[in-house]
């Protein structure tokens, strides 16, 4: 069965959306989903277009195809609901077909500057962020939905629940200080004693003493962290509201520089850091933040670091991005002493060690020598600032004791961290 759906696109500055091309999904004879699409005429024609991915979706008149990530374009799977969205779909509004049915349902809140729509004369119908106000109500709600209960009545006119922003966690979009944010809610899942919103607000704070630029983010009502929305910003003038800007992740550009056709190609920091000299406006830059980064999930032991955990911003030049600022940054406590990174470091490696960082200093443009030094002043750094860091986020000492493992220093390699597990299993 062949679905179809238009596509639209915030330009640079604008706070309306303007028809952009047309996308259908459908099987093949194999029975293996594929994805087309076309810009339209009147938007190649545009003197402001700009393409959705300079690599895989150039601007030109031409039918694209894919068969990656099920049949779906990684500009346009970045704007879909990932899991919270889908559930959330499913609980208020029946199970959708996949993937055209979701792209449709969801509010105009997606990550980035597209939108959807069934028909080419409008697209979404308008969308706005709740109040502060609301974030109390909002916070029982949402939980009440991911344990399957209804949005009240009184409160179905008002609070419309996110389902474009992706992970699995409750989360919504709201209005603050003439910023918006996103807020991410508890879930029924969390060890009550480890908070994830403090946590987080922790190591993105840790992550600036380290020399990264992390999303700015504080946490309200005791247990939601609000993570400002880079994506967006309000614009004043004739047509005043709120500015989207385009957003690629990690996921998008490695499907887009392995081919169409492929179903899917995942990657590693080294092939990122090497994908970044084609999409990126100062390539150099922004391939010394990741390798930065790299470092940095591996000394806080973060190692859902995957490929949706990465991306990047529109830049000022049309058609040209950044890193968007760094996001869902979280220790992760492990059992044992290998810890392996969601994506590769080194090669074909991802266990977390100063051997596998350093093997492909090269990809990020640097000399072994400067790669080293930024690994220790990434590893000084985190030892001196992790402990006051999550203690001026309010966390119990018994906490910090138990997360105190996530941040013991990387080791040098993966026969070392062998040798431990050894000298654990048999002490003398």
């Amino acid at each position: 069965m062949t679905s179809e759906a238009y596509v639209w696109v915030h330009l640079p500055g604008d706070t309306r959306p303007t028809l952009c091309g047309h996308y259908t999904h459908a099987p093949t004879a194999a029975g293996s989903p594929v994805g087309t699409f076309v810009y339209g005429r009147s938007y190649l024609a545009n003197p402001d277009r700009i393409p959705l991915d300079p690599v895989a979706l150039p601007l030109r008149p031409v039918t694209f195809s894919t068969t990656a990530l099920n049949g779906v374009f990684g500009a346009i799977h970045d704007a879909m609901p990932d899991d919270w969205g889908r559930y959330v779909i499913d609980k208020l509004q029946g199970v959708k077909a996949f993937p055209v049915g979701y792209m449709l349902a969801t509010l105009d809140d997606s990550i980035g500057n597209l939108a959807f729509s069934a028909a080419s004369t409008s697209a979404q119908s308008s969308w706005l962020p709740i109040g502060m106000d609301l974030l109390p109500a909002a916070r029982e709600v949402l939980l009440g939905i991911e344990q399957g209960q209804p949005v009240p009545k009184e409160l179905e006119g008002r609070l419309r629940p996110n389902t474009a922003m992706g992970g699995a966690r409750p989360k919504l979009t709201v209005e603050h200080d003439g910023r918006l944010w996103l807020a991410k809610f508890p879930s029924t899942r969390d060890d009550q004693s480890l908070p994830d919103a403090k946590l987080e607000a922790a190591m993105l704070a840790l992550g600036v003493l380290c020399g990264i630029n992390t999303a700015k983010a504080q946490v309200v009502l005791g247990d939601v962290l609000l993570v400002e929305r880079f994506d967006r910003a309000w614009v004043d003038g004739p047509e005043p509201g709120w500015r989207r800007d385009s957003f690629l992740s990690a996921r998008t550009i490695f499907n887009a520089s392995a081919g169409a056709q492929q179903t899917y190609a995942g990657g590693g920091y080294g092939r990122l850091a090497t994908e970044l000299v084609r999409y990126s406006a100062d390539p150099q830059a922004d391939q010394k933040e990741l390798f930065r980064r790299m470092v940095f999930n591996v000394c806080i032991s973060n190692t859902d670091d995957h490929d949706r955990n990465h991306g990047i911003l529109a830049d000022d030049q049309p058609g040209f991005y950044r890193l968007s600022p760094a996001y869902d940054l979280l220790p992760k406590q492990h059992s044992t002493l290998r810890r392996f990174q969601a994506m590769t470091l080194g090669g074909a490696e991802s266990l977390g060690t100063r051997e596998n960082l350093l093997a492909d200093s090269t990809k990020f443009g640097l000399s072994p020598a400067e790669a080293e030094a930024i690994v220790k002043e990434v590893e000084l750094g985190v030892a001196l600032h992790w402990h006051d860091c999550l203690r001026a986020q309010g966390l119990s000492a018994a906490a910090i004791d138990r997360l105190k493992p996530c941040f013991s220093g990387i080791p040098l390699t993966a026969k070392d961290v062998d040798q431990a597990i050894e000298s654990r299993r048999n002490p003398r």
